[in-house]
């Protein structure tokens, strides 16, 4: 098979990926803002609720 016919075949498939990852995403709801916590020594530390970095010791600051 020459390229021109591998090309062509491939170009259904690749414009179909496309169009269907291009969904817009639902808006973030403001009514329940999920809040995450990191400690400032260690920012690969990310928690879901406050307390201390389990490296350290260090209080988790909200992060932004």
């Amino acid at each position: 098979m020459n390229k021109m016919n591998a090309m062509m075949m491939l170009f259904p498939g690749a414009a179909l990926a496309v169009l269907t990852g291009c969904q817009t995403a639902e808006p973030a709801t403001a009514s329940s803002p999920i809040t995450k916590y990191t400690c400032p020594m260690h920012p690969e530390i990310v928690r879901d609720a406050p307390g201390n970095c389990p490296i350290c010791g260090m209080t988790l600051v909200e992060k932004h």
